[in-house]
């Protein structure tokens, strides 16, 4: 679990800083509090599926590119893909979302 949250948190502070956002600005975007942004950005919280929403939106990104990092959807098959993902996401708890990005990041290594 925890190469998951630190991926997220890398992946959530590298966005935050290619936006030019403080963490207060972050904060306020996705109606969270500051220490909510500082407890994310150094791994010591994984937010709740409302929150990865917000967070997403705040920092103009789909979910996915949060959790699994360079994703990018650019047709409408990615587009529905995504779609699958997330709501497939946040019905897991956080032991089952560590397993599946695990499998997923598996996956991708296999030159098939």
């Amino acid at each position: 679990m925890l190469e998951v949250i630190n991926d997220f948190a890398t992946n959530v502070k590298k966005q935050r800083k290619k936006l030019a956002m403080s963490q207060e600005e972050l904060a306020n975007k996705a109606d969270v509090s500051i220490q909510t942004i500082s407890s994310i950005e150094n791994a010591r919280h994984f937010p709740t599926y409302n929150k990865l929403i917000r967070l997403s939106n705040a920092l103009q990104v789909h979910p996915a590119q949060l959790l699994i990092g360079n994703c990018e959807f650019r047709n409408t098959e990615d587009k529905e893909l995504q779609f699958v993902l997330v709501q497939a996401f946040k019905d897991l708890t956080p032991k089952q979302r560590e397993i599946a990005l695990h499998l997923v990041r598996s996956i991708s290594e296999i030159n098939i």
